[in-house]
């Protein structure tokens, strides 16, 4: 019985050792094409990470293997062994969740136009992270990938993998509509804010200056409360508008028109706002930023298609009263001055004068007719500018749906030259 048993713990080893030396093999494995290849650093710090989770495996295998294989004829000695080699089974196989969640998403830039979608939306992704502060200078360039369902959603850098791995990338995920609806790609940059928000310890003061703000101006408890909660997702919504203005706003207007039982939901343990406050939220920014607009008209639409009395009774009165204090929060993220931030508010690190909706349609006047030329502006403005044509001109969807495909192929493109130099 022991010496069949040695036969069947060689054949383990062996099974292990080549299933872990693969968990470093993943570039190899989705053999992307040069045009749709990813960069070299990003390739380095994926492989970096899985390289460490093998190391870490096989020093492990190695140890058990040198420590037990002599004496497996002794039954003590091989149930130790079969114990150790099954829990390496174990860990390794959390570890290829890591291997796995990236051979997955990486394997849809084999997809010819997808892939190269996706490379512009990285683009879009990384001006979103990249900014003129230490925390975010040394974040690494973010991968967008698609899935299944409505929203978007992230996973940040550094969280913790299955298989003690750390993730080493920021990773966006969007639903595959968003690139039928490339207006709306603004939800690139909601998700981006999240790792900012955390990056640069917002997501722990915002709360804090929602409070004493709404305080002062003689919110209760539970409004202080409710907002303090859902500061999480309203910051990464001011990020985004910070990065793309007007687009922000009718983005929020469009994905967020949903039927009223929705619109009106508040759950107490969600850090999202309910969508009607929250395109509330959104329209204000304009306002207070470049006063009166579109914006104006779209509250005023969105007022009449949900008003108070189609709220729960039993969340009306608390509904309306949240409605009051709108203003006040878009003063505490305009205004305050975080000390993370040098003492200056989250507006500095963008400029909100290449996204002002007056002088991105003074661009569009310049433009030939039948063409968009929005040479000068960075992508995040360019989305902006690509918001106002459409609304602007009523261009329809399958048009607009064409211009800004030939946009974000030629940023991936742009990205994928500049990945070479």
């Amino acid at each position: 019985m022991m010496k069949t048993a040695t036969t069947s713990f060689k054949n383990r080893v062996s099974s292990l050792r080549l299933r872990i030396e693969s968990l470093s093999k993943l570039r190899k494995s989705v053999a992307l094409p040069e045009a749709h290849d990813i960069s070299e650093r990003q390739w380095f710090v994926i492989e970096s990470e899985l390289k460490a989770v093998e190391i870490r495996l096989m020093r492990r295998l190695k140890k058990v293997t040198k420590l037990y294989s002599p004496q497996t004829g002794k039954i003590d000695s091989a149930r130790n062994f079969n114990e150790s080699l099954g829990e390496i089974e174990i860990e390794m196989s959390k570890a290829y969740t890591f291997f796995d969640t990236y051979a997955d998403l990486l394997t849809q830039r084999h997809l010819s136009e997808i892939g190269r979608m996706l490379a512009g939306c990285d683009v879009l992704a990384d001006e979103a992270i990249r900014k003129d502060h230490p925390a975010l200078s040394v974040v690494e360039p973010p991968l967008v990938y698609c899935d299944r369902g409505f929203g978007a959603s992230t996973l940040r850098e550094g969280v913790n993998l299955p298989g003690r791995g750390i993730n080493p990338i920021p990773l966006i995920q969007i639903p595959y509509s968003r690139l039928k609806e490339k207006c709306n790609l603004t939800s690139i940059f909601h998700e981006a804010g999240h790792e900012a928000m955390v990056r640069l310890n917002l997501i722990a003061t915002i709360p804090e200056a929602f409070n004493k703000a709404l305080k002062n101006a003689g919110a209760s408890g539970l409004i202080r409360d409710s907002f303090r909660l859902w500061s999480s997702e309203i910051g990464p919504d001011f990020w985004t508008f910070c990065l793309s203005g007007i687009a922000q706003a009718a983005t929020i207007r469009e994905i967020l028109a949903l039927p009223s039982h929705q619109v009106f939901r508040i759950s107490w343990g969600d850090p999202h706002p309910p969508p009607y406050l929250r395109a509330l939220i959104s329209f204000d920014w304009c306002r207070q930023v470049w006063g009166s607009g579109v914006w104006d008209d779209w509250e005023s639409e969105w007022l009449e298609l949900y008003p108070l009395k189609d709220a729960p009774v039993e969340m009306r009165g608390v509904i309306g009263e949240m409605r009051k204090f709108v203003p006040v929060i878009g003063r505490v993220l305009l205004k305050t001055r975080f000390r993370t931030l040098g003492r200056k508010p989250i507006s500095a690190l963008f400029d909100l004068s290449a996204i002002a909706p007056a002088n991105l349609k003074n661009t569009l006047k310049r433009s030939a007719e039948g063409k968009i030329n929005l040479k000068g502006l960075s992508p995040a403005a360019q989305l902006a500018a690509f918001r106002i044509y459409k609304d602007e001109k009523k261009v329809d969807e399958e048009k607009m749906d064409k211009i800004m495909s030939e946009w974000l192929l030629k940023l991936g493109e742009k990205n994928n030259l500049e990945k070479k130099k």
